[in-house]
């Protein structure tokens, strides 16, 4: 088909970038993470359509493509042809296939591939798939696609220990990173959270995770890596939302909020005096829940006169002047930390917020495995 490698007459750069293409395009390079990730490494084209976003005629044309560059071929098992239930052709590797993909790195992905097929959850047929007789792949190919687990990490347990043996939460640090490693949680992989770690790895360790983390990412064992989009999160406390590009817009309007409360104060001081005075003294609160014109008594506005310095009606302008953010967010932190005055729901801070990092394997580590 026209996606195949051209011939080697081309030279060996232009060989090198057909293979390249041919490996990198989504589809085909999906398909080579499961073949790699199958228990036989065999699996057959039902398979291959669960477990891949993409439907069974663009898997199909696809292994065509690998077909004919000679990386797959179809493995038939005649014995299965007359069971309805059972798959008779099925999709491995050839030679040539383990060569290139050694060259290219592919086979370092084993354990990884391996574990993100272990972790995922099969239809009954894509058991009775899995479990199916099939044929046995050459000699070659299964010595290739051969993982040895204990020796695996075995290596990268030795070199965690050399590195930080003089470490309290050595050993930890094996547990995480044995974690992540039958985890699947590689370097082309989002990473988990500090926070997730317990919960998404399952592993119980002595020492805190964010210290048994910062070791393993100081070894060179795991990276610490922040997830894609902006490097900070602006949150309006008002919204319960993300404002990013709208902070300013979000503060004024915060401020706004919490000027009109300051002015309802204003409101209800002067219509509790008036009932006060057509009602008499036994009528007038004992301990005034509003402050007078004037500022006086302990509300929103002399609180934050007397916080800021500024005189009782100067506040509104106070709020008013400088970034709105800062004044904001200074304003409702003094209402919040006050026992005589409530803040209103309609206003809150503007909370800057940095994404969690992520953690996954490095490349030394899997290098190691």
């Amino acid at each position: 088909m026209s996606d195949a490698p051209a011939a080697k007459g081309d030279g060996p750069f232009e060989e090198q970038r057909q293979i390249y293409d041919l490996l990198s395009q989504e589809t085909r390079h999906l398909i080579l993470q499961f073949v790699l990730g199958h228990p036989e490494h065999l699996p057959s084209l039902d398979e291959l359509a669960y477990m891949l976003p993409k439907n069974k005629a663009s898997i199909r044309d696809q292994l065509e493509v690998l077909s004919d560059s000679g990386i797959v071929d179809c493995y038939r098992y005649p014995p299965n042809e007359d069971a309805r239930d059972l798959p008779s052709q099925f999709y491995g590797l050839t030679e040539r296939g383990v060569e290139i993909l050694y060259e290219y790195r592919y086979l370092r992905g084993l354990p990884v591939a391996r574990a993100l097929y272990d972790n995922t959850r099969l239809s009954e047929k894509a058991q009775r798939h899995r479990d199916a007789p099939r044929p046995e792949l050459p000699a070659e190919v299964a010595d290739a696609l051969t993982i040895d687990e204990d020796t695996d990490f075995g290596r990268l347990e030795r070199y965690i220990r050399e590195r930080t043996g003089n470490t309290h939460s050595v050993d930890d640090q094996v547990t995480v990173a044995k974690a992540f490693y039958n985890a699947g949680v590689g370097p082309e992989e989002a990473g988990i959270k500090r926070t997730e770690l317990l919960g998404s790895l399952d592993v119980e360790i002595e020492y805190q995770p964010r210290t048994v983390l910062n070791h393993l990412v100081d070894a060179g064992v795991l990276a610490q890596t922040t997830p894609p989009g902006p490097d900070v999160f602006a949150i309006s406390e008002r919204l319960d939302d993300i404002v990013n590009g709208e902070v300013t817009e979000e503060a004024r309007a915060n401020l706004n909020a919490l000027i009109a409360h300051i002015d309802d104060e204003l409101q209800v001081t002067a219509l509790s005096a008036d009932a006060a005075e057509r009602d008499g003294p036994q009528a007038r609160p004992s301990t005034p829940s509003v402050a007078v014109a004037d500022g006086a008594g302990r509300t929103i506005r002399s609180i934050l006169a007397s916080e800021f310095g500024v005189e009782p009606e100067r506040v509104t302008d106070f709020l008013r002047s400088g970034d709105p953010v800062d004044r904001l967010n200074a304003a409702v932190e003094v209402i919040e930390s006050s026992e005589e005055v409530t803040k209103s729901e309609e206003y809150g801070q503007i909370v800057f917020v940095r994404p969690a990092y992520r953690y996954h394997l490095t490349e030394r580590a899997m290098d190691l495995v």
